[in-house]
This record gives structure tokens, sequence and C-alpha cells, in this order.
């Protein structure tokens, strides 16, 4: 099996042929309702572990392993009766994808808010390490209002997902800078939060937390920096873990209120586990509309 990243101008048809499966099942194993809806830079589950190739005109072995990543060494073994010195149009290549032995050990976390469908969430759970039902929001008194977390968390012990409770700096509509900042020039309020966060982790049993606190003034960089070092050294101590969510910079001093607390490499040292939220360039979603009768 592998991953497809779409390219401008890919169809479901085009990936279709070129891996050898019916669109149908690409559609079907990767939950599209709109196969005409791509969107280049969006990932397909592709699920086979081979292909078989019809050599066009003008392509040789090579070309075709630079195309699909594969080992020229790869190809040749995969393909015993070919003559790699006389490559003719027509000819069926067999092309490996992936074999056990290259396959990595990957973590998969997924974010899920409560209203989730039943279906989509057990479609994506067996494929999870982690679960983060969103979201613990914040007071200016660092107390956390909870999610209706409870199901979420059932689901994800039941398929032996890892649950991490996620913690936002929402106020009201949206994430707020100012409250934040009164959290992080208290040490007491700081202290409050970590109490907070270490009593729902232990009650609800989840399995650490996952930090997504954005939009952080600028000046408040190494006060949220040594927060995270506080929350980690407690969690730690009782076994628990701290992911952290980072903006998708491009440089370390990039400009703006998103990206300059974002401190990469000291979450990086802090935190158990990073998560880079690229979904801040762009994401598709689908509006759903209930009918009243």
């Amino acid at each position: 099996m592998l991953i497809y990243t779409v390219k401008p101008g890919d169809t479901i048809a085009a990936i279709s042929r070129r891996y050898g499966l019916p669109p149908a099942r690409i559609a079907a194993d990767n939950g599209l309702r709109d196969t005409s809806a791509l969107v280049p830079g969006q990932n397909l589950f592709i699920n086979t572990d081979s292909v078989r190739y019809i050599i066009p005109e003008g392509q040789t072995l090579f070309s075709i392993s630079q195309e699909y990543g594969v080992p020229l060494e790869r190809l040749l073994e995969a393909n015993p009766g070919l003559d790699p010195l006389n490559v003719r149009r027509g000819d069926t290549v067999i092309i490996p994808i992936v074999s056990p032995t290259e396959r990595r050990q990957a973590l998969f976390n997924g974010y899920a808010y409560p209203s989730i469908e039943t279906s989509a969430l057990n479609c994506v759970l067996p494929f999870l390490t982690f679960i983060s039902p969103f979201s613990y929001t914040l007071t200016p008194q660092a107390e956390l209002i909870p999610p209706d977390d409870n199901s979420l968390i059932f689901s994800a012990q039941r398929s032996a997902v890892m649950p991490l409770m996620v913690v936002t700096n929402i106020f009201g509509e949206g994430f707020s800078t100012e409250n934040l900042s009164g959290i992080l020039a208290s040490e007491e309020l700081q202290q409050r939060l970590i109490g907070n966060i270490l009593a729902e982790v232990t009650s609800k049993r989840y399995y650490g937390v996952n930090m997504d606190i954005e939009y952080i003034a600028p000046e408040d960089r190494e006060r949220y920096n040594a927060f995270l070092e506080r929350l980690a050294d407690q969690l730690h101590e009782q076994g628990y873990i701290v992911v952290t969510a980072l903006a998708p910079k491009l440089s370390a001093d990039q400009q703006g209120v998103l990206y300059e607390a974002h401190d990469y490499a000291a979450q990086g040292r802090i935190a158990d586990y990073v998560i880079i939220m690229t979904y801040e360039w762009g994401y598709t979603y689908v509006l759903q509309a209930d009918s009243h009768h």
C-alpha cells in the first residue's frame, strides 16, 4: 500500500489507470463522495502492493523507477524475465510498491469533534494511534470548559486508541491572545491551569494532553516555553505525555502572531511529540444541511 499525493490536473480515472485499481475502490478506500473534487496536495490511500504497468513508447526501466520511486534493482528482481536492455512498447512490468521490511513505524493522531458521525469515527479508528477530542477551552481564570468527550474517549479506548485531552486558548468565539497573556503573566494562574489539566487527564483516563495554543503574543514566547516545561515536568511525573501543536512555519523568524511565539527548537525539546498544523495553509470540509419536513 502507499499514500499518493494528488497533483494539479489529477483525476480519479487517471490515478486508477496508474495503479490498476477501479476508481470506485479508490473512492471507497478514501471515503470520497465527490470524486471530481480532488485537491492538489490531498493524500489518497492506495491499497495495493504492486502495479501492472504497460510500457509506452520511449520509456525505460530507469524512467519507470524514477516515476514510481522504486529502486532499479527492485524492478529487475520483480521482473526476472524482462531484458532491461531490450524493453519495448507494450511490455508489461510489475512495479512493487512496498514490502514489509521497508515499512517504517508511524504514529497517527486525529482531531475529532464530539459530534462526529459514528460511521466516520469507526472508519478511521483502526488506523489511529491517538485521537484528540476538540476541545477544552479556557477562561481568563485558567479554568477549563470541557467538551462532551465521554463517548469519544470510550470509543477510542475500546479500539486500543489513546485519547489525548486537547486544550485551546479559545475564549468565546475564537483564539484570544490577550486572555492567554494574562494567564502566562501569573505563576498562580499557570499552576492552576496545570492542576486542572492533571485533574482532567486523571479522571477521564486520558493518555496525555495536546496543547493547541495559538495566536500567542510574540512577547510571550519565552513565557509559553517556560509554561510548557513546567507542564511537561509535572505530567511526566504522573506518567502522562505532552503533545504540542505548531503553526507551519517556513523559517524560524517568520513574522506574524500565528508564528512568532511557536518556538520549534524549544517545543521539540520539551514535548514528547509535536503536530505541524498544515491545515492552517488550507483544508477542505463538507457542510451538511439537515432537512426538516
